[in-house]
């Protein structure tokens, strides 16, 4: 991680924990079932290589930034992109959501998801092989009329080893 990332992700957590818990840091009734259909909607778009169904819920203004960081601002250049690579590089390699690991409001508007899914053996443009693994992904939707749109997804790929190795040093000391 280089330094502009980590004091990104410190600045936003300061700002997370420093919500109220009137702000919404609980679930909303319902929204597990709004979030599950739209990663279930994910998956079975990815299969068909449908990109315009996989973001039909999503607003204008959807940022999306992927597992080697590229980052795609609006719906028109997300859709673009998600097009080209489901027929191309992602073409019949198969997608699972393992589990939904946390939904949570962070206002009256905004719900926060990370789910975990499988992602098979895929060849990016370059020619590489990139082996299948777990990637996690963070999800952020907007309250709309129509139930929530997604308004920014990230997704990064799990490191087994680090992940092994902090299994094995067990919970972090409290604070």
């Amino acid at each position: 991680m280089n330094r502009r990332t980590i004091m990104t992700s410190l600045t936003a957590a300061a700002l997370l924990a420093s919500l109220p818990e009137s702000a919404g840091a609980h679930q909303a009734a319902g929204d597990e079932a709004l979030v599950s259909a739209w990663l279930e909607n994910c998956v079975s778009s990815w299969a068909a290589g449908d990109a315009d169904r996989m973001f039909a819920m999503a607003t204008d203004d959807v940022e999306w930034v992927n597992i080697v960081g590229m980052h795609w601002k609006g719906k028109a250049e997300v859709l673009a992109v998600h097009r080209l690579y489901l027929n191309t590089m992602f073409k019949g390699v198969p997608l699972t959501l393992k589990s939904i690991e946390s939904i949570r409001s962070v206002g009256p508007d905004v719900v926060i998801a990370v789910a975990r899914w499988s992602v098979g053996q895929f060849n990016p443009p370059d020619g590489s092989t990139v082996p299948a693994s777990d990637d996690r992904m963070t999800l952020v939707f907007r309250r709309t009329a129509n139930g929530l749109s997604l308004a920014h997804g990230a997704n990064v790929q799990i490191n087994q080893a680090a992940l092994d190795a902090q299994q094995a040093a067990g919970p972090p000391p409290s604070a």
